[in-house]
């Protein structure tokens, strides 16, 4: 398999990024984090948009100049899923990338949220379900209270779907972290298996 050095982006105002090396059978992590957010440009819209777009892209073109990466892998963006100004902004920071993408030709590859999730294996265990039952209990047995508590007197809440992809991220790329990640991380945690997603299917491929 020929190597190939990967950066993967989970888009936002906050992009997590991950820039790793696909080799045979390996994958490394060479650097991965989340860009310091990146706020609204005071404005009249849709100008301070299309400003806070391009902010976005420059910050994004800084990491694909610092990593030299072979491949983009991108998460697909899905309409419908955000608040209506959110969305669009999501739009036009990937029609910046799209165009740098068509003009320069580097290879990319978009990958969609439940298909990343299904391949690298972010599934529920039986523990986190048996969690996720105890809240709802406890919650309707104390007359639909918004909070829960465990036996030691400490609240918890539902794991969700970014719970189960950092606990994930973690087993996977553990070896790589300097700390864990944490619910603070998702959108890094996103991006670490974007692609580790893709190297999966290199793998399946060869």
């Amino acid at each position: 398999m020929i190597e190939e050095r990967i950066l993967s982006l989970d888009i936002s105002s906050k992009t997590g990024y991950a820039s790793m090396v696909s080799s045979g059978g390996d994958l490394v992590l060479e650097a991965y984090g989340t860009l310091p957010a990146i706020h609204e440009p005071a404005g009249q819209y849709p100008a301070n948009y299309v400003e806070w777009a391009a902010l976005c892209f420059s910050a994004i073109m800084e990491l694909i100049d610092r990593f030299a990466p072979d491949v983009l892998v991108i998460e697909e963006t899905v309409a419908g899923s955000k608040a209506v100004y959110t969305q669009k902004f999501l739009e036009w920071c990937h029609y910046r990338l799209a165009v740098f993408i068509k003009e320069t030709n580097i290879k990319s590859v978009y990958l969609l949220t439940g298909a990343w999730r299904s391949e690298t294996g972010c599934k529920m265990t039986k523990e986190e379900s048996k969690h996720n039952e105890s809240v709802k209990t406890y919650k309707i047995n104390n007359n639909n209270t918004r909070v829960a508590y465990n036996t030691d007197g400490k609240r918890v809440g539902k794991l969700t779907k970014k719970h189960i992809n950092i606990r994930r991220a973690n087993e996977v790329f553990g070896q790589f972290l300097s700390t864990p990640l944490r619910k603070k991380d998702e959108d890094t945690a996103d991006s670490l298996l974007l692609g580790f997603c893709y190297h999966l299917r290199r793998m399946k491929n060869e």
